[in-house]
């Protein structure tokens, strides 16, 4: 075993303390209580994400389809079709109805039909005719869409723009109509009894 040469460290007097390797201390308690409640806050944050999946995976999905933006207040309305059944008739047209069919009293029953319906009937008369179908003829095209409705309401097909007749819009009556039910040819009103004025019309 080597020897060393006394120094003025073998002089010093014993202390009874014998040396120890440090380590570190404990924890301390509010360290602790930190580490523990973060990983309390980690953990709910994971279960409550986890359950939002688990309802959102469960629930209808058509309720997730998001709904179309309302209508603003003052945006320009869709363009409607309009229905032509529901169309009003211009009725306002002279009408002049013509019996030409020999059945005395036709004249005026249409023209106390047509009058009941709204049509303006500004005259009724006798027209010497060898026609068996009724016509309706207008005299200029802005009264050919009242001359059309005017023959759909009696049924009558003939419609036809002529300057024969003095009526904006003419019915010329002949037998086949003549001695029809009114309410059979579409109409809703009039009496179909004999004439109301104008003998022989």
């Amino acid at each position: 075993m080597a020897k060393y040469p006394r120094d003025e460290f073998d002089d010093l007097q014993p202390t009874g303390r014998k040396g120890a390797h440090r380590r570190g201390g404990p924890i301390s308690q509010g360290g602790a209580i930190a580490l523990i409640a973060v990983l309390a806050i980690a953990a709910l944050l994971v279960v409550f994400g986890a359950f939002n999946i688990i309802r959102q995976s469960a629930s209808n999905p058509e309720e997730n389809v998001a709904e179309p933006p309302a209508a603003t207040e003052g945006a320009e309305p869709t363009e409607e079709t309009s229905d032509p059944a529901v169309d009003v008739v211009d009725k306002t047209a002279e009408v002049h109805v013509l019996n030409g069919s020999g059945v005395t009293g036709a004249a005026a029953k249409f023209r106390e039909h047509l009058v009941s319906n709204g049509w303006n009937v500004t005259d009724v008369g006798n027209h010497a005719t060898n026609e068996s179908s009724s016509a309706v003829y207008y005299s200029d095209d802005e009264y050919e869409m009242q001359a059309g409705a005017l023959a759909a309401e009696l049924g009558v097909e003939t419609v036809e723009k002529s300057t024969e007749f003095p009526g904006q819009v003419t019915l010329l009556i002949t037998s086949d109509i003549a001695d029809a039910d009114l309410d059979s040819l579409g109409g809703d009103g009039g009496s179909t009894d004999g004439a109301t004025g104008g003998t022989g019309n």
